[in-house]
């Protein structure tokens, strides 16, 4: 009896112990952004990304994952570090509101508490490669995106401006990338999105940090440019996909390999556009104004008018829109301030329209004139010459529930599920998933951890 009462114990203490291994298990994450990620680029085997593919099939991924409102670059990627919505993390828009071309690069912009500052309360070490919202951030290796708001081709100089500690991007030049300057780190360029690929890779090997975050630009610029999926778009991905082999051989060739997770995530998906309307050439007279996020935007007092009816307001815009014509009102749905509270969107914005696939917005009050170019011409004779005009390419901000708006997830390597596939995955749970892998403990006021992703869950 006494001997099985032993083995038992020893059986249960083996248990105890392996437990406690495989929650150890993990001492690195990194965090992999790709910005105007969509689902199919992963999905659809036609798509030039064996890496992710790969990923895909040895990790779990997500059919979709759902971006913020409105489905934009900063406020996306504040959530992911912090687990809140727009509302709570004090990033709603790429720029502040009345920017005068800055963005929300400084980290102290950024209201909610971010995994940055936990880690570094636990003593670990973190580093971010072209991560928005985090110049002069609580980051031990940080070359944050920023550039020249004179001179927006040049990233090179405000980076290295800005790098922490002092010398680590002229040490990275020397060993990893060569000579960097404003034509390989300019976002016109694949050079911008590989170069961060080679940063990472050797921030990785040389300081293995146990957090590592890294953001690429390019696909953006490209759908922004020319669509979703234009060939341009392809080469984009293709060029991601090959630096993030370059990251996850360094991760091998570190040794790290067992004890290392990588998270792949976009900020929103893209919509070919084909129209710009211009809401505010609607509303003059009235004391308010639309701010444009390309499938959104949001109507704020003007300046100077903090008194007056909110609800006199609201309706005078109302009306006035609702007075288009059938075919130009369904182009858009307007949301009102108790729909905007549950989406976590800007507390300060009165309302806000969210357009249909193809329609975005511009906070432009004057009209683009139709010209007479001869004979067959189209001479709009409409008292809304202006308000809708023809454009191309593709943009994003619409409601992060709209097909075109979703972006992607893939997580791979220690303690994830082989495999695994979930439906639904949103950007504010990263930050929880990346607490729960180092085993730190973080409040999110958004962000939860979905079932389904960890082996142990």
């Amino acid at each position: 009896m006494t001997k099985t009462i032993f083995m038992r114990s020893l059986a249960i203490a083996m248990l105890f112990c392996i437990h406690h291994l495989a929650e150890a298990q993990v001492k690195h994450v990194v965090l992999i952004s790709i910005d105007g990620l969509h689902p199919d680029m992963y999905l659809d085997k036609s798509w030039p990304t064996p890496n992710l593919q790969l990923l895909v099939k040895k990790g779990t991924y997500a059919d979709y994952c759902l971006s913020v409102f409105p489905a934009y670059t900063h406020p996306s990627h504040a959530a992911m570090t912090t687990g809140a919505l727009p509302a709570r993390s004090g990033i709603a828009y790429n720029q502040p509101l009345n920017s005068k071309g800055e963005w929300n690069w400084y980290y102290n912009t950024i209201k909610a508490p971010t995994i940055w500052q936990a880690l570094k309360d636990k003593g670990m070490t973190t580093a971010a490669i072209m991560w928005p919202n985090v110049v002069d951030g609580p980051i031990t290796y940080n070359l944050s995106e920023i550039w020249d708001e004179n001179h927006p081709n040049d990233r090179a100089t405000p980076v290295r401006q800005h790098a922490i500690p002092k010398g680590i991007y002229e040490e990275i030049e020397r060993n990893a990338t060569g000579k960097l300057d404003s034509t390989n780190m300019n976002d016109n360029y694949f050079s911008l999105d590989e170069n961060t690929g080679r940063m990472a890779a050797y921030i990785f090997k040389t300081y293995k940090p146990s957090f590592l975050a890294l953001h690429f630009a390019c696909v953006d610029g490209e759908e922004h440019e020319f669509g979703r999926d234009a060939d341009s778009v392809r080469l984009a991905i293709e060029s991601n996909d090959r630096a993030i082999g370059e990251v996850m051989q360094a991760i091998e060739q570190s040794g790290l390999k067992e004890s290392t997770t990588i998270i792949i995530v976009g900020d929103h998906g893209f919509s070919n556009i084909h129209t710009i309307m211009r809401p505010n050439m609607l509303i003059k007279g009235i004391n308010v104004k639309f701010i444009a996020a390309g499938g959104s935007c949001f109507l704020y007092r003007s300046a100077g008018t903090e008194k007056g009816s909110v609800y006199e307001m609201i309706k005078a815009v109302t009306d006035s829109l609702d007075k288009l014509p059938k075919d130009k009102r369904r182009l858009f749905r307007i949301i009102d301030r108790k729909e905007l509270d549950k989406m976590g969107a800007d507390s300060s914005a009165l309302m806000a329209l969210s357009a249909v696939p193809g329609i975005v917005f511009s906070g432009s009050t004057r009209a683009s004139q139709t010209e007479n170019h001869g004979p067959g011409t189209l001479i709009q004779q409409s008292k809304y010459d202006g308000v809708f005009i023809p454009t191309t390419g593709g943009h994003h901000g619409y409601d992060p529930a709209i097909p075109d708006m979703w972006t992607g997830f893939i997580a791979y390597g220690a303690d994830i599920n082989r495999g695994g596939h979930i439906r639904e995955m949103r950007v504010v749970d990263i930050s929880p998933l990346i607490a729960k892998l180092l085993g730190i403990k973080f409040q999110t006021p958004d962000g939860k951890l979905v079932p389904g992703i960890l082996n142990k869950l």
